[in-house]
């Protein structure tokens, strides 16, 4: 359904200056925290520069659905997650008592998943026997405590694969639609408060066969250590959401702020104040995006984003 792709579009090293975007002044504790985290991302920048996600067995790839759907960043109540913008919309549905997925966790299962299924083949995959394992997977921290990795997982796991997504178009009387639940089944048997502790048997989950064939046919190859270096849910969607634009983008675009902000700010107020807090942060994360993808070109233009053909992050695979 080429023309429901384009109706779910909704869509120089140094990312120009926003013209709208707020400024202030930062605390001594920020500008620290800030001098670590260009430090590590220079530091991954480099690595990038010297060995590319081929030779450093650092290829990942994200099912393209996923890279649509853009879970939420921050905890969301209730069972459905909706963004409309007239032309197009998408819902997440799942569960009341399991609640959303949301932040940085369900984004690295997801590239694990579409991943796992392109290097296997199979519906069927195999996490581990404890927690622990399955968090070595996604090559997380195995620390323990309320703000350990893998203290949150099993639960972001389970609301994740309890997810339903259903993309649906509008042009004029035609309507079209597409649904896509990740999984058919599955079972974790993971201790959260022992997650060394191994069970007898494996947990295991059975994609379903839709999204096993977005894994298949239409996943998105990018760099693993750009999504583990990014904190920000929002920088991960940016990233993964600019590698696949650059992989159709054949001449310039201009991508609208109220698109963009549909695509990406979901929880920011419906306000101007609301839509300049969203804008800095947008120039805030495609700034740490661009020091790991410096050949991405971008602008900030007064109507929008302007985005120009540019290389991939990872060139196209056979």
């Amino acid at each position: 359904m080429p023309w429901l792709l384009e109706a779910a579009d909704f869509t120089d090293r140094k990312l120009p200056v926003d013209p709208d975007r707020p400024t202030g002044i930062h605390s001594k504790k920020a500008v620290k925290a800030s001098s670590a985290k260009v430090a590590c991302l220079l530091d991954t920048a480099i690595a990038i520069q010297e060995e590319d996600a081929t030779a450093a067995g650092q290829i990942g790839y994200m099912a393209r659905a996923m890279i649509w759907a853009s879970l939420p960043h921050k905890k969301v109540d209730g069972s459905h997650y909706k963004r409309d913008n007239g032309l197009a919309s998408i819902t997440m549905l799942v569960d009341p008592d399991i609640g959303l997925p949301y932040g940085k966790l369900p984004r690295l299962i997801s590239a694990w998943l579409t991943r796992e299924a392109k290097l296997t083949g199979s519906r069927e995959l195999t996490l581990g026997r404890s927690l622990n394992e399955f968090a070595q997977k996604l090559g997380l921290s195995t620390n323990g405590g309320l703000r350990g990795d893998t203290s949150r997982l099993k639960v972001q796991a389970t609301k994740l694969f309890s997810t339903f997504v259903s993309l649906k178009a509008h042009q004029g009387q035609d309507f079209a639609y597409k649904n896509v639940a990740l999984s058919d089944e599955g079972v974790l048997l993971w201790n959260p408060k022992k997650p060394h502790e191994s069970s007898l048997w494996e947990s295991t989950i059975t994609l379903s066969e839709a999204f096993y064939r977005e894994c298949m046919d239409y996943a998105v190859p990018f760099d693993l250590r750009v999504l583990h270096r990014l904190r920000s849910p929002l920088a991960i969607d940016l990233y993964l959401w600019l590698t696949w634009r650059m992989f159709i983008l054949r001449r310039p675009a201009l991508i609208p702020w109220t698109s963009l902000r549909f695509q990406f700010g979901v929880g920011y107020a419906t306000t101007p104040q609301g839509m300049a807090h969203f804008r800095a942060e947008l120039h805030r994360c495609l700034h740490d995006v661009q020091a790991l993808y410096p050949a991405a070109k971008l602008s900030f233009e007064r109507g929008g984003l302007k985005l120009r053909p540019s290389p991939p992050h990872v060139n196209a695979l056979p």
